[in-house]
């Protein structure tokens, strides 16, 4: 009994020192963070979160890893089988721009990789893109298309965006949709099958 309470110690203990590190990151900027905020911010030794990761970038690592496996989880919800691919791929892309403009440092975080040179979840989006175009090809709604070169150009295309909207101080909802409309139009006026 007391090596399962040591156990489910230590992951609370990981667990605080993830969260506090991702609420420095949301509030300052996750390049600020430091493992001296986060022993502030929770009132540990340097040497208890040195104990639970060897480093800044290991948290940055987990963090990144845990957020875009959640973000995956949310973004897999939301796409549906009795949906077209074009209404699946608007449902998506307004989620993620949703992401990138309210919560612009998890945005950073997870699809830019900003913090993070692991490249893993970039390569989970792109196998989950690929996956819906090849469905999207089968059912004949799209063009015969290659559809990894189409996935990376998909998310490309939203990715730089992202950054266009990210970049304007004054943008307001009308201007953010035109630009979601516009890079929509243009992917999906490339791939789908026009009828003769």
């Amino acid at each position: 009994m007391g090596r399962e309470r040591q156990i489910q110690k230590n992951e609370e203990t990981r667990k605080a020192i993830i969260d506090a590190a991702v609420s420095i990151g949301l509030e300052e900027g996750f390049e600020e963070l430091s493992i001296r905020k986060i022993t502030d911010r929770l009132g540990y030794s340097a040497g208890i979160v040195y104990h639970y990761f060897k480093d800044k970038q290991e948290i940055l690592d987990t963090i990144h890893n845990t957020t875009s496996m959640e973000m995956m989880d949310v973004v897999d919800a939301c796409v549906r089988e009795d949906r077209s691919f074009a209404e699946n791929t608007k449902v998506v892309f307004k989620m993620l721009s949703e992401i990138s403009i309210y919560e612009p440092e998890m945005f950073k975080l997870i699809l830019l990789n900003r913090y993070s040179p692991n490249n893993e979840s970039i390569q989970t989006w792109l196998k989950m893109i690929r996956h819906c175009v090849e469905i999207g090809i089968n059912s004949g709604e799209l063009r015969d298309v290659d559809s990894e070169i189409v996935s990376y150009i998909m998310l490309n295309s939203f990715l730089v965006a992202q950054m266009i909207i990210a970049e304007k101080d004054d943008i307001d909802e009308k201007m953010i949709e035109h630009v979601f409309d516009t890079e929509l139009d243009i992917i999906l006026n490339g791939l789908l099958n026009k009828e003769e």
